[in-house]
């Protein structure tokens, strides 16, 4: 990647939309600090985060595989971070309650991942990485794997979740149609470089 220059304003959901191999992934891997960062800086804020801990970051990030821990239901996996974080007992089982009936899985609470769909684990994932309040979300490419029609209605539905919480979130896809749906800006991506930044009304038409 070169030359990147990424903005995003507080309580938007900007996108990075292009073709496999672009290097979007990779910028949201940099922003987490899951890649090593060679060259500029990384801001949050207005704090210089580039060579910080991810854990120590205030940054949530929502995979494309969902990454749930296989051996911990529902509950268990919403309030892992919690627990790194060492937010008292109490505060953790309110927090995850709020936050598993936010993504509508409420009724769901006590299941493993192997019990649950894709999109019901993708909203696990959700509230996993949204539990903590994190100042910035980051979702790479998460609704790829899930068919069609659920992909559409998880859609509106982070898209509704992350307004009514007013998250910061930078979202990563390939699909124009997608982008068209979640995206208060979008920016697009060609052979590692941003080439276009605009409202999506803008871009897209």
């Amino acid at each position: 990647m070169t030359d990147i220059n990424l903005e995003v304003e507080k309580g938007q959901l900007v996108t990075l939309l292009g073709p496999s191999g672009c290097g979007k992934s990779t910028l949201l891997r940099c922003l987490a600090g899951l890649e090593t960062v060679t060259s500029g800086r990384v801001y949050l804020d207005g704090e210089d985060i580039t060579d910080k801990n991810p854990k120590d970051r205030d940054i949530g990030m929502v995979f494309q595989q969902y990454s749930l821990f296989p051996n911990m239901d529902v509950a268990q996996n919403v309030a892992f971070g919690l627990k790194m974080k060492k937010v008292p007992k109490e505060e953790i089982t309110k927090r995850v309650e709020e936050m598993v009936d936010i993504v509508g899985l409420s009724d769901h609470l006590h299941h493993y991942p192997a019990e649950m769909s894709g999109g019901q684990q993708q909203r696990a994932a959700l509230a996993r990485a949204m539990v903590t309040h994190p100042k910035v979300l980051l979702l790479d490419e998460p609704l790829s794997a899930i068919d069609a029609l659920l992909r559409h209605s998880l859609q509106v539905e982070i898209r509704r979740i992350q307004k009514e919480m007013d998250i910061t979130a930078i979202f990563v896809t390939h699909d124009q149609d997608e982008a068209m749906v979640m995206s208060d800006v979008i920016n697009l991506m060609y052979q590692g470089k941003i080439v276009e930044t605009g409202y999506t009304e803008e871009v897209l038409y």
